[in-house]
């Protein structure tokens, strides 16, 4: 053997390869071919080893999100019981007209604080405003002698959840003039 070959048989003697492959020097095309085949059939092996891991990881926030999904859920409702709970006493309530009107308030009251501590919040535009078609739904159309696409009448209040609208405004327009 020459010192060349020696180094290189000590080298890889004393290397740990990643992969797990013994390192030998291969002297004949068959000695090659088993050491190309076991390279192979580890990298085989550590391929389908991360692709089971990723699956199991992919499966398992699957499950997280789902789960995170149902608290959510539940945390709202948990809320909205006592709204319930109040409708409940109200509807009993039905022979003493005050106590029914300040139930209602109640229920109201509890709605409101419910949805603003979701960071929900309703929104109600002004009169004279610029119709916007993503804040805006237009319900009526009147002829007037007004700027077209204004608001002249809110007939029920909009809501968003911090910047997104969720539901917009139901509002009354003035008709844009058709051009002749």
């Amino acid at each position: 053997m020459t010192k060349k070959e020696e180094k290189i048989k000590s080298e890889t003697n004393t290397e740990k390869d990643e992969t797990k492959v013994e390192e030998i020097t291969p002297n004949s095309p068959e000695e090659k071919i088993k050491l190309l085949e076991k390279e192979l059939i580890e990298t085989k092996n550590d391929y389908f080893r991360a692709r089971a891991d990723y699956e199991n990881f992919r499966k398992r926030k699957e499950i997280e999100l789902a789960e995170n999904k149902d608290r959510v859920i539940i945390n709202f409702v948990e809320d909205l019981l006592p709204s319930i709970e109040n409708f409940e006493m109200s509807l009993k309530m039905t022979d003493n007209k005050e106590m029914f009107i300040k139930g209602v308030e109640m229920i109201h009251k509890n709605l409101t604080e419910t949805l603003k501590s979701h960071k929900f919040e309703s929104f109600e535009p002004k009169v004279g405003e610029e119709y916007n078609p993503y804040h805006h739904e237009a319900i009526l159309i009147e002829d007037k002698t007004q700027k077209p696409n204004l608001v002249i009448s809110v007939i029920k209040k909009g809501y968003k959840h911090k910047d997104k609208i969720v539901k917009p405004a139901r509002v009354t327009i003035v008709k844009e003039e058709e051009e002749k």
